[in-house]
């Protein structure tokens, strides 16, 4: 007997398209993805994945209405509004010893399988299942941990379709769980250049934020992660004890969790040198190094007074967008700079004049 296709969810609330053009998107990823090379540093390449106009529309949809719906932990500072850089580096103000640890090729890192465990047991998702009563009441149960067993004793349609690869095939359920990843992923993996990455990875490492802030914390050890640098700081111990409280449990936390880290980037410093957190320095107070505050000077310089009629818009934005995040970390310092741009901006019209 032939089975109608169902679905627990309203797919469309959460893909605003109809699920047979999100299935023709996932099956036709390569043609709705182009690969971009940005040369690095050390003269490799850097492979980042632009996605087509509907899939980023797809994808966008997914993160205001899907992925929004999850916590993440206190401890991130990347890709989360009203965090980040200044807030994540305002934790390790006055610090006498400071750690860097990188994650070594983080969303390359980051799996199907990792998306798998981590995005079921969300009440806030499970409202949206017509089946929620049921879960209130007991009757079913969305945690994986209450299915570790794997017999799938409360019948959650969403794990059992994405755990079982045959179930599509005898129910014809809809499942809203498995788009959402093949949606987020390529390869398996998510990518740089996604605009869902960013929040999927802060939802994948919560658990781990969680471990090393509960490990950490007890120690006077203060956690933060930016993005893919775990920053580790203590205002008590000199540097060689804190490598020696801290590293071996954040190695092996890193591994637990299907990560390997970067031991090239990793960095152990104190107070007697410079202590920065993504490029703030944080000894004393939130600042930005001086030898970078006097190349912007001589920078703003330029553009507004040496060569001004040359200058182009782009140039001035640009020096603009910096003076703004100087402000953010030293604001009387960023001030300056930003007025002078602004100024500048107005005698061009590329800044709306006073009244």
């Amino acid at each position: 007997m032939e089975v109608t296709p169902n679905s627990n969810f309203k797919l469309d609330y959460f893909f605003s398209k109809p699920c047979e053009e999100v299935d023709e998107i996932i099956q036709n990823m390569d043609n709705h993805i182009n690969r971009i090379a940005i040369p690095k540093k050390d003269g490799s390449k850097r492979i980042v994945l632009a996605p087509s106009k509907d899939l980023k529309y797809t994808q966008r949809c997914l993160y205001w209405k899907f992925f929004k719906k999850y916590k993440q932990h206190d401890a991130a500072h990347g890709f989360i509004n009203k965090r980040g850089i200044v807030t994540n580096a305002t934790i390790h103000v006055g610090a006498k010893s400071l750690g860097i640890i990188d994650i070594k090729s983080f969303f390359d890192s980051i799996s199907e399988n990792h998306f798998k465990n981590v995005l079921f047991g969300n009440k806030n998702i499970c409202k949206f299942c017509k089946y929620y009563d049921r879960m209130v009441t007991g009757e079913c149960n969305p945690s994986l941990y209450h299915n570790k067993l794997k017999d799938y004793k409360y019948m959650c349609n969403e794990i059992l379709a994405v755990f079982s690869a045959d179930y599509y095939k005898e129910s014809g359920y809809i499942s809203l769980f498995t788009r959402v990843i093949k949606l987020c992923t390529y390869e398996g993996f998510t990518a740089q250049g996604f605009p869902t990455s960013p929040i999927v990875a802060n939802i994948v490492l919560r658990g781990l934020d969680k471990a090393l802030t509960e490990k950490l914390q007890p120690l006077g050890i203060n956690y933060t992660r930016y993005a893919d640098d775990l920053c580790i700081s203590s205002k008590t111990m000199i540097k060689d004890e804190l490598k020696k409280a801290a590293q071996s449990f954040i190695y092996k936390e890193l591994w637990a969790f299907g990560f390997k880290p970067n031991k090239k980037k990793t960095t152990w410093k104190q107070r007697t040198g410079r202590l920065k957190v993504c490029g703030i320095v944080v000894n004393e107070k939130l600042s930005i190094q001086r030898r970078l505050l006097k190349k912007f000077r001589a920078k703003v310089h330029h553009i507004t007074v040496k060569r001004k009629d040359t200058t182009t818009r782009k140039e001035y934005r640009s020096a603009k967008g910096y003076a703004s995040y100087i402000m953010s970390v030293d604001r009387s310092k960023g001030k300056k700079y930003y007025n002078q741009l602004a100024s500048f901006g107005k005698e061009k019209g590329w800044e709306p004049k006073d009244e």
